[in-house]
């Protein structure tokens, strides 16, 4: 877990830190008992005007720093907000958590967060952690069973979810519209001339990847043929799954996420795969890099930092700010598909199908 907030080393020319004065060193100097010096810097309680003074006076001699943690729990309010990631080294939670963060301090909140590493069972504990040093928490596309979401979101009270919808609508959540997305995908494959398609599969508890599927289900058929690959979330994952995309014989192949793409092209240039020459290839997401590879990738657009700061807005009108209880409420982001270099029409006379408004 790590906060966003600067920590600083001070250290003497001789290399030694100099010792850190405690609310016990104020106390004495001030000549007043820990517990006055507490109520002074919490405004738990009042106390005299001169008492006061010799406080402050005694914390700026000394250069006393309180902890936030400790004078959160005091006043019942820590002006934290907790974030929990999957993978905080993906691009696309990066950018999420950025859209928190600085959304975050804008009102003076800092942000603390835990990376599960993919761990679909370690999420629970982590939020439950977090939410001891912080007023609530974003899960970030949450992998937990349906049963232990409704669990902790009775033991956190302000709870909201990014990609990731509860049944009963008991956590408020910003969701990307992933079948719509996945959707335009096949679309555009299909429109290009491509009969025969690869899906790199991502996490199979991931909600994001639920929506794509019911999205892929639809758009199959006689002429548009869906071979799942097992892959994963990572460029890693990608990289592995290259070879067994290939061997099913798809024209084009869709990642699970821009991420898995990374891995794909690299594969496929080690094996001098040429895309869209010989493959065609797209992503989902959007991140910096996608324009950036050659060739740019096809992509389906989500506004990482937007999702974000949407989250940030659903965690304040909770109640962890003003009071509000928004609980259940669902808001859904658009999703853009944004056509680039690397997907063309298959290699062959396959003349591209008219466009239509539904594949």
């Amino acid at each position: 877990m790590w906060c966003n907030a600067a920590m600083d080393r001070v250290r003497t020319d001789a290399g030694a830190r100099p010792p850190r004065a405690t609310i016990i060193d104020v106390a004495r100097e001030a000549a007043v008992s820990p517990a006055t010096v507490s109520r002074v810097l919490t405004g738990t309680k009042p106390v005299s005007a001169d008492l006061e003074q010799r406080v402050r006076d005694a914390v700026n001699r000394l250069g006393y720093r309180p902890n936030p943690a400790a004078q959160g729990l005091l006043r019942g309010a820590t002006h934290a907000v907790g974030v929990v990631v999957p993978d905080v080294g993906n691009p696309y939670f990066a950018e999420v958590l950025k859209g928190v963060t600085n959304a975050a301090e804008e009102s003076d909140f800092r942000t603390l967060v835990a990376d599960t590493g993919e761990k679909g069972g370690a999420e629970h504990d982590a939020a439950l952690e977090l939410s001891r040093w912080a007023d609530g928490v974003v899960l970030c596309s949450p992998r937990m069973p349906q049963r232990e979401l409704a669990k902790l979101a009775q033991a956190v009270p302000h709870l909201v979810c990014v990609n990731r919808v509860g049944r009963g609508g008991q956590v408020p959540a910003v969701v990307v519209d992933f079948e719509a997305g996945m959707a335009g995908i096949c679309r555009h494959l299909r429109e290009l001339g491509h009969r025969r398609v690869a899906y790199l599969r991502g996490p199979a508890r991931a909600w994001s990847e639920r929506a794509r599927q019911r999205a892929l289900r639809a758009a199959s058929g006689p002429d548009f043929e869906v071979f799942q690959v097992p892959c994963g979330s990572s460029s890693v994952d990608g990289h592995r799954a290259a070879d067994a995309a290939l061997a099913t014989g798809a024209t084009a192949v869709m990642a699970f996420s821009d991420y898995v793409a990374l891995g794909v092209l690299a594969r496929f240039d080690e094996l001098g795969v040429s895309v869209p020459r010989d493959v065609s290839l797209t992503g989902f997401d959007d991140i910096a890099l996608s324009e950036l590879l050659r060739p740019r990738l096809t992509t389906v657009r989500v506004s990482k930092q937007d999702l974000g700061r949407r989250a940030w807005e659903l965690f304040a009108s909770s109640g962890a700010i003003d009071g509000a209880d928004e609980t259940g409420r669902v808001v859904t982001a658009s999703a853009e598909l944004i056509t680039r270099d690397s997907t063309a029409p298959p290699a062959g006379a396959i003349t591209p199908l008219p466009k239509t408004a539904k594949a």
